[in-house]
């Protein structure tokens, strides 16, 4: 065997160690366990802990069933919310391992800035790992595997858009702002209390054949005292009925102030489960940013027509913001309702 013959064999032997070793460098650092973020079948999940070290907040998602979670044992949640993670469960992908260059840098930024999330499944840890900024061109996120060194760009490929953005750590991000929910046949009992127009309140009986209006210990006969048919539309009113947001310029000691003070009508439903739903309206002042001002006459109003603050059940120390336009429509007084 010559010398050149020999050369070649052992340049082909370098060539095929080497890529052997690269490899084999490859399978190490993009092993399934540490860039594995998603689901495939999301059925099984049953608990979610997202928290964020920075702010000291966190969130505890709980299934109830197959529509109905609960965050942090107090509030149900949003299932749009819950859909959207799942569905970005289901499609997350590894856009790029993070460069030797950049590593330092995103690894610090997830120990200040990123959320740790916790997955369980049938009441079993799944999976734990950390998400953290977004990627210069806002194209991906930075994922870290708990136990991993090496942090990955992730996609939802077709999405533009943060995807740690759907990793929210503040409990109103998750919570459902629906207050009633009730179809007509699900009603048991209606009460609208005027704190200050006692002639206005009323109650709806709607456990018989039909429903039947009560004020002040009087019962209406339907089609002689009361509209049968304006009485079985409002019933169907209460089904989707949502509050607008929480009032940012409303702190602790002004809403326990707003709390104390005599709402201006209380609505009360009971279902036919026995659960009673309270929401307590009070009159908001006129604010700069109310949209009308003034009345017809061109004076000046004492308080917002559109907007209203609202007290849920027995919570005082939470203020929720309501819109006339959502809760006008069962903010009804008894005169409404007669022939």
């Amino acid at each position: 065997m010559n010398k050149k013959t020999i050369f070649l064999l052992l340049a082909l032997v370098v060539v095929i160690a080497t890529f052997f070793i690269l490899k084999r460098n490859t399978s190490n650092t993009l092993t399934k366990d540490d860039h594995d973020f998603g689901y495939s079948n999301t059925e099984s999940i049953d608990k979610i802990y997202i928290s964020n070290k920075k702010t000291g907040k966190y969130v505890i998602l709980k299934k109830i069933d197959s529509t109905h979670w609960i965050v942090n044992d107090s509030f149900n949640v949003n299932i749009h919310q819950i859909n959207t993670l799942f569905d970005g469960f289901k499609h997350l992908q590894v856009k790029r391992p993070v460069s030797k260059k950049e590593i330092f840098d995103v690894k610090r930024n997830i120990a200040i800035y990123g959320s740790k999330v916790e997955i369980y499944e049938k009441g079993k840890l799944s999976k734990t790992y950390y998400v953290g900024t977004n990627t210069h061109d806002e194209m991906g996120s930075f994922f870290l595997m708990d136990k991993s060194e090496d942090p990955y760009v992730i996609e939802i490929p077709g999405f533009n858009g943060f995807i740690s953005a759907r990793y929210h750590y503040q409990v109103e991000a998750w919570r459902s702002k629906n207050i009633f929910s009730n179809k007509e046949e699900e009603i048991k009992s209606i009460e609208v209390i005027w704190h200050t127009e006692n002639n206005a309140s009323f109650s709806i009986d709607n456990s018989g054949k039909e429903p039947l209006i009560k004020s002040n210990g009087r019962i209406f006969e339907n089609n002689s005292d009361i509209n049968l048919n304006k009485l079985k539309s409002y019933l169907k009113l209460w089904e989707n009925l949502s509050f607008e947001g929480f009032p940012i310029d409303l702190n602790a000691h002004k809403i326990d102030s707003i709390s104390k003070t005599v709402p201006m009508l209380t609505l009360m439903l009971t279902d036919k489960n026995g659960k009673m739903t309270k929401l307590r309206i009070h009159n908001k002042g006129i604010k700069r940013d109310s949209n009308i001002q003034y009345d017809k006459s061109g004076n000046p109003l004492e308080f917002d027509i559109e907007t209203f603050y609202a007290f849920i059940n027995d919570n005082n120390k939470e203020v929720v913001q309501i819109q006339d336009y959502v809760f006008g429509k069962v903010m009804k007084k008894l005169s409404d309702f007669s022939l």
